[in-house]
């Protein structure tokens, strides 16, 4: 345990403190009361009526007023009538109820018995809010990363009010750092030091990975060589060096160098740095990002910039087959500046951005069939967003990922975009853009979540032009046989419940892409590479699709999957132990999914027809690594297509490879 901020002489910088906000926190009326009360000693009798002459409310080492109104709407006690104690005493808990309602849980009365004086025939109330002050951090777990990274992404620090808010948000923002797989924060009232205790104990991920030609896809790309380190030296800096070999089916395999750098938290402040440089076949490719985001719910205010260039090669397929390869040259730049409005749950958005896109094809390869058309471009646009969100989240786990603790937004965010291109600021003609985004989830009790993400935009000038419409929905009926989702924490490891155990979840997605007006620009794709298992990486290609997904998916627990973990771990620490000399715990986390898939594609020339539907049923092994950095899930996969165009109907394709986003 790391002990990061005492207070020292606590008692004699809270006088200080007190003396100097005197002249400007204290009612003259609390002034005289003192004065008089030590001369006189006068007290209350309880048989002698009184009329309260003044109410003054503050909060103690807080120089924000209080909501006297609001407060004073909540009291019995009022002033010009008579003084009642046990009105009072009803009064003095619901103000630290009201404050602890507002998330100052350890919310208290200071001086409670000095808070009413007599002063002649007349009550002076003078209350003293003590909203629970923070006056010690200390760490634990936090091996590697340095007390600085750990404390620079709380919202917190000493000499702060504690808030639950605060410290949630704060779980929940070191949950999202790559290098940290469990965070909880921990509080206890000093009442001798009269401050709120903090302890922070984080789980770190082991952030350096890498892969030597290990194959990992039977379709997609094979690494060579990839060193990856997502907290360098403590800082919680990431860099990367890949090496990698990208083959798909079909094509030529293809080489390419990247190397990546991302330094959050530029210079302390809340900026970050991303910059990557790609060396390929085709040319040379960079992108430098410099990002504020809404680092906090309380944040006012975001901007981002970045810039674009490169080179690579687009291919073009119909029915399945390649009909057309371009080399595509294209630049792009951007930048926006984003204004918050509202409180921390309920937010209203505005701002304003501008787009540089520049875009060259040459051709390479095309068939005499081919339909392909692309598009060059020189389009230079500005335009503003506005929106509005409700956020919220809720811890789960065995949603999306293997093991670590999910954060599951069941807010809402609606926004609206419109922008316009004109040769007056450089573009090759007039346009404007249009756009309208929603994402939502919900919840019901503990076990049904969803969500829902929609995107709709057009391009016009005195017409509709080109338009595209994506969607997509989840819904998660979770832990259906009620096991309880923590048979296994990142902290806690394997829960000690029996030889096996498992946690059963049904999920099912429906998503769309609808394309119109970009006929031979663009195109979709329907087949593996889009989410249809069992059939070709580009096996259908059209304009429009529709795909329906069902997976019943199981994460299994118990004495038996520890032990599998425990073997896992002692062979990595054996492998390791001339660079590291304490255990390494990888977290290995293994499950089965049933799944079953349908999908339709179709295009202008081939208009939808619900009777011609592309089936595909199947059983994947799946795991992940939860206590490595950026591993993904891996998978092994046997899926049977049911509608291929081709015979037999059903042969059985098996894949193997990282799990696709679902």
């Amino acid at each position: 345990m790391k002990n990061v901020n005492l207070y020292s002489s606590f008692h004699l910088r809270k006088t200080k403190i007190l003396l100097n906000k005197v002249s400007v926190s204290i009612n003259f009326h609390i002034i005289l009361l003192c004065l008089f009360s030590i001369f006189t000693g006068q007290s209350i009798s309880a048989n002698e009526e009184r009329t309260v002459k003044s109410i003054v409310i503050r909060e103690k080492d807080s120089f924000s007023a209080p909501d006297e109104m609001a407060i004073n709407r909540l009291m019995l006690t009022r002033i010009g009538e008579m003084y009642d104690e046990t009105l009072f005493e009803k009064d003095l808990a619901t103000i630290v109820r009201y404050y602890k309602n507002k998330g100052f849980i350890y919310a208290r009365i200071d001086n409670k018995e000095d808070t009413v004086k007599l002063v002649g025939n007349e009550i002076h109330i003078g209350i003293i809010i003590d909203k629970g002050i923070i006056g010690e951090i200390t760490l634990e777990g936090n091996q590697k990363t340095n007390d600085k990274v750990i404390l620079q992404e709380l919202l917190f620090k000493t000499g702060s009010f504690y808030t639950k808010d605060d410290v949630k948000e704060s779980e929940r923002i070191l949950h999202e750092k790559a290098y940290i797989s469990a965070a909880n924060i921990e509080s206890q009232w000093i009442a001798e030091m009269e401050y709120v205790k903090i302890h922070v104990i984080v789980a770190e991920d082991w952030s350096i990975t890498g892969a030597i030609d290990p194959a990992l896809g039977s379709e997609s790309s094979t690494f060579l060589l990839k060193i990856q380190e997502t907290n360098l030296n403590g800082s919680g800096h990431g860099t990367q060096l890949r090496y990698e070999r990208k083959s798909e089916t079909g094509e030529q395999t293809r080489s390419f160098l990247k190397l990546r750098y991302q330094m959050p938290r530029l210079f302390k402040s809340y900026w970050n740095f991303d910059g990557e440089y790609i060396q390929k076949r085709e040319g040379d490719s960079w992108i430098v990002q410099l990002e504020r985001p809404q680092y906090s719910l309380k944040s006012r205010w975001s901007t981002k910039f970045s810039l674009l260039e490169g080179v690579d090669e687009v291919r073009w397929y119909d029915a399945g087959e390649r009909t057309a390869i371009f080399h595509r040259n294209y630049q792009n730049s951007y930048g926006e500046i984003m204004r918050y409005f509202g409180e921390r749950h309920q937010q209203v958005y505005s701002g304003i951005w501008i787009r540089s896109l520049f875009t060259r094809h040459e051709t390479l390869e095309m068939s005499d069939n081919s339909r392909a058309m692309p598009l060059d471009r020189n389009i230079k646009r500005v335009g503003f967003t506005i929106g509005r969100k409700r956020v919220y989240h809720r811890q789960t786990r065995f949603l999306k990922e293997m093991g670590p603790t999910e954060y599951f937004n069941t807010g809402a965010d609606y926004s609206a975009s419109i922008g316009y291109a004109s040769p007056w600021f450089g573009s090759e003609r007039s346009e404007s853009i249009g756009g309208i985004s929603v994402r939502s989830g919900w919840t019901i009790g503990d076990r049904f979540l969803s969500e829902t993400l929609i995107g709709i935009s057009s391009i016009f000038t005195n017409q509709f032009e080109r338009s595209i419409l994506q969607a997509k929905s989840t819904l998660f009926f979770r832990d259906t046989f009620k096991s309880g989702d923590d048979i296994y924490t990142v902290a806690k490891g394997y829960r000690k419940n029996g030889l096996f155990e498992f946690h059963h979840t049904f999920v099912v997605q429906f998503k769309t892409e609808m394309q119109f007006g970009l006929s031979g620009e663009s195109q979709v794709i329907l087949g593996s590479y889009s989410g249809l298992r069992g059939y070709d990486y580009r096996q259908f290609s059209g304009e429009k699709m529709m795909l329906l997904r069902l997976e019943s998916r199981t994460v299994f627990g118990g004495a038996i999957s520890e032990k599998i973990d425990d073997a896992v771990a002692a062979i990595a620490t054996f492998c390791a132990k001339p660079f590291v000399d304490n255990p390494i715990r990888l977290g290995l986390v293994l499950g089965t999914t049933v799944f079953a898939d349908t999908g339709y594609i179709w295009n202008g020339q081939h208009t939808f027809d619900i009777s011609e539907p592309k089936r595909s049923v199947g059983i994947e092994l799946r795991g992940g690594f939860s206590r490595v950095s950026n591993t993904g899930i891996f998978r092994i996969e046997l899926a049977f297509p049911l509608d291929p165009p081709y015979s037999p109907s059903i042969k059985p394709k098996f894949e193997y490879g990282f799990l696709r986003t679902f």
